[in-house]
């Protein structure tokens, strides 16, 4: 995860903001299949916002952005390849991501907008989050999680399986590092093992 962390921040840093935005967007979902390994991807990403990122960063409710409309956004710039949280299907789950018509990242390198939001007449809000200020906040929760969870052997066992930089991934690799990202067949959990 720390490889993770760093290449949000170097890309954050070095200007490269869509992909340091939605990597940092991944963060609840790598970290909440270790805490909630048997949980679905919405269920644990919205588990881990509100209780890791939520309670350090409270003012983001008060924006309408709760674990749902980042989860809702975090799926529209992934796959469903638009901004609009509130036409994403997991909208529906919260009132605040309901209302949420657009989550927008401010790119600009010259003016700093972060948690500016503004209401229509239809009482749905449109919200510009810092990207650079974003990742920061998601890497320095992730980093309390982690060195939470690094005292808990079997917790960074399965953050290891999911994903991780290796140079011993056999039969690929003797030397060669490689990212390493498991692909677990859902017919046996042995499958799994390489």
């Amino acid at each position: 995860m720390d490889f993770i962390l760093g290449d949000i921040e170097r890309a954050s840093q070095q200007g490269a903001l869509f992909p340091a935005v939605v990597t940092a967007l991944i963060v609840p979902d790598i970290a909440g299949a270790v805490d909630s390994p048997g949980a679905r991807s919405q269920a644990r990403y919205t588990e881990w916002v509100e209780k890791w990122f939520a309670p350090r960063f409270p003012e983001y409710a008060k924006h309408d952005i709760d674990g749902i409309g980042l989860y809702a956004l975090r799926c529209k710039l992934l796959h469903e390849e638009l901004s609009d949280p509130s036409r994403a299907r997991a909208a529906a789950q919260s009132a605040a991501a309901a209302r949420k018509r657009l989550i927008a990242f401010n790119v600009d390198p010259v003016i700093s907008m972060h948690l500016c939001t503004k209401t229509d007449a239809n009482g749905e809000t449109w919200t510009v989050l810092g990207a650079e200020i974003f990742c920061e906040e998601i890497i320095c929760v992730a980093r309390s999680w982690l060195a939470a969870r690094k005292t808990e052997p079997a917790a960074m066992a399965r953050l290891q399986s999911l994903v991780d930089v290796r140079s011993d991934v056999s039969p690929l690799s003797r030397g060669v590092r490689l990212l390493y990202a498991m692909i677990c067949l859902p017919l046996s959990p042995t499958v799994c093992s390489i």
